[in-house]
């Protein structure tokens, strides 16, 4: 009925060079927990021959810490007539390193039916350990990580948010299905830059971006962003890492204001006014004009002298403060050093338009300042020069006009000239 023969049996021959192929350790124990049979995988195993562990008791190649533990549940499993399944334990190799072993076994059963002993097979699996144990390394390294961390499959839906992910989200450790979350929240810059690269071998983004927290504001990060392919050069999921850097970010708008504005008057600085200028002189021809005027406060010395530093800083930032609410939105203004200031001014069509300017500026000097209740009058002296009438670069353009508004000051002080033209 099955199609063979009795004399087409495999022999015992047969058989014993089978298990001696297979790549699993086949053993067998007695009831006194010795080996009666070991096929010959054992020595890649444990670096014995099968011979060397005939006769000798399993328990001489455990773990120590491990023995007591492994002879109850071998024990129990004895007294059940029951299999061992899946039994993970360390076993010591020859040289003295740890194999970890898995182990399915069934019972050897006598005429009684009772357990005298074990036939299993044991798989090493050491490499599988050692990868589980630096997976879960990993794992926890990340749901540690105070960074944002994520994965998506390629139809972007969210599979994984690390906790601080989830923190940053707003979503609860207790949500499993995290498909409603929008991977776009946070792979926007990689879409945007790299739409066209999805066909590489391997693509990644890394920059700088901002991703919205859980109350809509905006967190500025610096993010990177794989997208891992499968065999087929298919997005297999896509993963990221991001880092909050507002503190840093907030620490570099300092550092920039501190060097282009001025700590007293909170005004933009030389280095700024420098950069503005050559800013200006790269964008114009000789046809578009723009007025330099240098302002310098009359008699400032004395303030400092008759008052002390301590009030000739506090006029200097009142007068900063009432030259900025006179100048317009889209003039430049600023302090130089000292009692000298700078304003740049465009769009003024006629030279008359100009001096009316400068005049109104002349005019608001004639309100004393006060502080501490007591007034002091103060006056200032303006010298202007037209790009390209009076210069083509930066330092002509600044050296007429202090030189003209030093002409000024010998002249009677509190008024403004205008650049003789060459």
């Amino acid at each position: 009925m099955n199609g063979r023969k009795d004399n087409d049996m495999p022999s015992l021959d047969f058989f014993q060079m089978l298990v001696e192929q297979v790549s699993d350790w086949i053993w067998q124990i007695n009831e006194h927990w010795e080996f009666t049979y070991s096929n010959s995988i054992v020595e890649e195993t444990l670096g014995y021959s099968a011979n060397e562990l005939l006769g000798k008791s399993v328990f001489l190649f455990i773990k120590t810490d491990e023995v007591e533990t492994l002879k109850a549940i071998i024990s129990t499993a004895k007294e059940k007539n029951s299999s061992l399944h899946n039994l993970d334990f360390t076993m010591i190799h020859r040289d003295g390193y740890d194999v970890f072993i898995e182990a399915n076994a069934k019972p050897v059963l006598n005429e009684k039916n009772k357990t005298i002993g074990y036939r299993g097979i044991n798989r090493d699996i050491t490499l599988w350990k050692k990868n589980q144990v630096r997976q879960q390394q990993l794992l926890d390294i990340i749901e540690a990580s105070p960074d944002f961390i994520a994965t998506a499959d390629s139809n972007g839906n969210t599979t994984y948010l690390n906790p601080s992910a989830r923190n940053f989200l707003g979503i609860p450790e207790g949500v499993e299905n995290l498909q409603s979350v929008n991977a776009q929240l946070w792979t926007n810059k990689f879409v945007e830059h790299n739409e066209n690269e999805l066909s590489k071998e391997k693509s990644i983004w890394k920059g700088e971006n901002n991703l919205f927290n859980s109350f809509g504001k905006q967190i500025p990060v610096s993010q990177t962003i794989v997208s891992h392919k499968a065999s087929h050069q298919n997005v297999h999921f896509l993963s990221t890492i991001a880092r909050d850097i507002s503190e840093r970010k907030a620490y570099e708008t300092i550092i920039k204001r501190q060097a282009l504005y001025d700590s007293l008057t909170e005004l933009p600085n030389r280095r700024y006014l420098y950069k503005t200028l050559s800013n200006l002189l790269e964008d114009r021809d000789e046809i578009h004009t723009f007025a330099l005027l240098f302002i310098d406060i009359d008699d400032f010395k004395q303030i400092n002298d008759t008052l002390g530093h301590k009030y000739g800083d506090r006029a200097l930032k009142l007068i900063a403060s009432r030259m900025k609410g006179s100048v317009r939105e889209q003039d430049f203004l600023c302090r130089l050093g000292g009692d000298e200031f700078i304003l740049l001014i465009e769009g003024m069509n006629t030279e008359q338009e100009l001096e009316n300017y400068a005049q109104r500026l002349v005019a608001i000097f004639s309100h004393p300042l006060r502080m501490d209740n007591k007034l002091y009058s103060i006056t200032c002296s303006i010298g202007i020069s037209i790009y390209p009438n009076h210069g083509k670069d930066v330092e002509t353009l600044m050296q007429n006009a202090d030189k003209i508004m030093y002409h000024m000051k010998k002249t009677g002080k509190n008024g403004f000239q205008i650049t003789h033209t060459n």
